[in-house]
């Protein structure tokens, strides 16, 4: 089997010498297919006297699987070459090189190669994308011409077609036969080529004259070999076909940077062959980025604090953490925006993406309500069967575009009457550069359609796609400059899922019941647009929690919304619960009902925490967490006089740097190493050690207990951990297990 792939520039002539070059090959004895690899599809019409095929592409959109027939994409043309053109989706959408692997899959499937001994593929050289480089594989072609001229940009394709093979052989594989150079007739044509040439380390595999002859077969729609009039040409393409069929002396890829390819074309300065041409503004295949820029140079800026400026270079100052600071990428922005999105209750989420990331998302979005199905028996139907739906891209909207499919399932959404469609695009969408914004078009003042253009990933992480959610919808639905009400509040910032978010608002809501505080909006937690409508006629907006994305909202909703911001969060433990509270109180002029709900929750904790002393006092605890807001733990600890010996930060995604009132030396450590752990265990010999996930390393201690990344809040959020570590200590239950186990290795084994 000899595989030969011809490559080069756009309107070179390669199909041209394609289709004579298989003919001659024929005409020699071998048995031909031709698969043309260019979206105009006209690789093979000299070869079937100006007949066009049925594209593959074409085929595999309007046929089903189980009706496929090689026959009806596969034709014989002059002197028994197989004909087969991949074809490609209109121009301007979809992806034509996803397109030519399709068409390669199918001819797979039909085995085809089983019954030809030579395959040439006409293929597309301007783009040497991943999906046109698909012919240059090492498991498709053997052999590689590259078909140029005089011309710069022709050669500066070849050049491009260099580095596409040099990025699968590496500098040792051996598979370009030569250039081509097809004559144009420009000044100095044949000592560019050759200059060219010498400057790869290539030969001049042969040198086609310009002849009135090819556009005289052309015009009989026939191969310069069919219509017989040019022997010279005749003879030409039947040397080629000879030296190629008896193996024509390989040769390395050796491209040039696009700077050494100018010297070497327009200044006649060569530089010396094997020259490796990787290169800022290149088209190419590249295994790793050279060409990015220093980013130490980005002067990108993030303060954690809550209330603070947050001052970012880029003109989208809404950036997560990860995004600002260019760290890996935590989760997906696709999964972060339909988060969001799905709590605003009597909106569709609209996810254009295949059923495998929608099914991801929809898992991630429940499993809060899963969770508590399963661990109370509280069912939560909001979470558990969301207003989701998805366009199921397939490799049909892959290969020719799914704007179509989107603005079709915006339309069905329309006709069950939502009050808003939000639509959140994925990767695929992203990546074959669906149309996305189309769908604005279809907003009408009844349902208005948001276009989330996450692209799955390719805008940021998880979080970042929570920010663009949020901005989007708050932008989209916040009435502005509202009367404001009396004794009323927003909530936002709570978190999206966890198994607490309900009940831990349902306690503060208490708290401002008591004082007369109602509240108007939670933003984004199951909400309605008519809720979000009434956001501005709230006097103040009370965030669940002070960090990095709470910053950000609130940045938002007193930037763009003039909203009037309290400075703490949900309380969590005794200390911030009594300054919260106060806060509050003193806000809206209900010092004195604030006070009563301390006085009556003091009793209660001192009663619990003089109960729990006498078995946690002296006991060593340490702490290794990604929360860097711990007080409501460490107070607790200190009334208990337990002794701190270690808090241990993690690096976090989501917040950044350790905060606390406590005046108390703490022994902090940010950016705690993994590598320190275990020695400092055996160091300090904590009794109780405290992390947010199961760690091995708890087998080395007494006890060891897990902190909610989400703990509840009020007075008492750390009185039901310090329960279990005194109950644990008192039964010794670690001790005794192992104590069980001896015992029955003594008696039964």
């Amino acid at each position: 089997m000899n595989r030969l792939a011809v490559y080069g520039k756009g309107g070179i002539g390669k199909s041209t010498i394609s289709a004579n070059l298989s003919a001659a090959l024929s005409e020699a004895g071998r048995h031909v297919l031709q698969v043309g690899c260019d979206p105009k599809h006209d690789s093979t019409k000299l070869l079937l006297k100006g007949k066009r095929l049925t594209c593959v592409l074409d085929y595999l959109r309007d046929t089903l699987p189980g009706d496929y027939r090689l026959g009806d994409v596969l034709e014989e043309g002059f002197a028994g070459v197989g004909c087969v053109e991949a074809g490609g989706p209109k121009p301007g959408v979809g992806c034509a090189g996803r397109g030519i692997i399709s068409t390669f899959e199918m001819l797979e499937q039909f085995r085809l190669s089983d019954a030809y001994d030579t395959i040439l593929y006409d293929v597309l050289g301007d783009v040497v994308c991943g999906g046109f480089a698909v012919p240059i594989r090492r498991e498709y072609a053997d052999t590689i011409l590259i078909v140029t001229s005089g011309e710069f940009m022709a050669l500066y394709a070849a050049n491009n077609i260099l580095r596409g093979v040099r990025t699968y052989d590496g500098a040792e594989g051996k598979r370009i036969a030569g250039l081509v150079c097809n004559c144009r007739n420009v000044t100095d044509e044949i000592e560019r080529v050759e200059r060219f040439a010498a400057a790869v380390g290539l030969p001049i595999f042969a040198t086609v004259p310009r002849s009135n002859s090819f556009a005289e077969a052309e015009g009989a729609n026939m191969t310069v070999m069919e219509h017989g009039q040019d022997g010279e040409l005749i003879e030409l393409f039947r040397d080629m076909a000879k030296r190629l069929a008896e193996g024509a002396p390989l040769h390395p890829a050796n491209p040039l940077s696009d700077e050494e390819l100018e010297s070497v074309v327009l200044d006649s300065a060569a530089p010396h062959a094997g020259t490796d041409g990787a290169s800022c503004g290149s088209v190419e295949l590249q295994s790793e980025g050279t060409c990015d820029p220093d980013p130490t140079s980005q002067e990108t800026t993030a303060e954690a604090e809550f209330g603070d400026s947050i001052d970012l270079t880029d003109p989208n100052r809404y950036l997560s953490k990860t995004v600002a600071r260019g760290d890996p990428l935590h989760g997906c922005a696709f999964n972060g925006a339909i988060a969001t999105a799905l709590h605003l209750t009597d909106a569709v989420v609209l996810a254009h993406a295949p059923t495998s990331c929608a099914n991801l998302s929809l898992q991630a979005f429940t499993s809060s309500g899963r969770r508590r199905l399963f661990e109370r028996g509280a069912l939560l139907p909001a979470s558990l069967a969301p207003n989701f739906a998805c366009t199921h891209m397939d490799e049909h909207d892959m290969v020719f575009g799914g704007t179509g499919t989107l603005i079709d399932a915006v339309r069905a959404q329309q006709q069950k009457g939502p009050r808003a469609i939000i639509v959140v695009s994925s990767c695929p969408a992203g990546i074959i550069g669906d149309d996305v914004d189309r769908v604005l078009d279809l907003s009408t003042p009844e349902c208005p359609v948001l276009a989330l253009k996450t692209d799955g990933n390719m805008t940021g992480d998880y979080l970042q796609g929570q920010l663009s959610a949020s901005l989007a919808i708050a932008r989209a639905f916040i009435k502005h400059d509202l009367p404001k009400q009396e004794k009323t509040v927003n909530i936002f910032a709570e978190k999206m899922v966890v198994t607490n978010t309900q009940a831990n608002f349902d306690t503060v809501a208490g708290f401002l019941e008591r004082m007369g505080v109602r509240v108007v909006s939670r933003f984004l937690y199951q909400a309605t647009t008519e809720q979000l409508a009434n956001f501005t006629s709230a006097q103040l907006c009370l965030p669940a929690y002070t960090d990095y994305t709470a910053s950000l909202l609130g940045q938002l909703f007193s930037e763009e919304f003039g909203m009037e911001l309290f400075d703490r969060g949900f309380p969590i433990g005794y200390d911030e619960t009594v300054e919260w509270l106060r806060a509050v109180g003193a806000a809206f002029g209900e010092s004195e009902t604030a006070e009563r709900i301390i006085s009556e929750q003091e009793q209660t904790y001192r009663a619990q925490i003089d109960a729990l002393r006498p078995s946690l006092a002296g006991k060593k605890l340490m702490v290794v967490s990604y929360n860097c807001e711990l007080d409501w733990i460490l107070r607790t600890a200190l009334d208990l006089d337990m002794e701190i010996v270690r808090v241990g930060l993690l690096d976090y995604s989501q917040d950044v740097g350790f905060r606390t009132r406590i005046e108390a030396d703490l022994p902090v450590v940010e950016n705690y190493a993994r590598e320190a752990r275990g020695d400092e265990i055996a160091a300090l010999a904590p009794d109780v050690l405290l992390t947010n996930y199961a760690s091995p390393l708890g087998d080395s201690v007494p006890v060891a207990d897990t902190i909610p990344m989400c703990p509840d809040v009020g007075f008492g959020s750390a009185i039901t951990l310090a329960r279990r570590w005194a109950q644990l200590l008192k039964t010794n239950a670690k001790g005794s297990w192992k104590d069980d186990g001896i015992l029955f290795e003594q008696s039964f084994l």
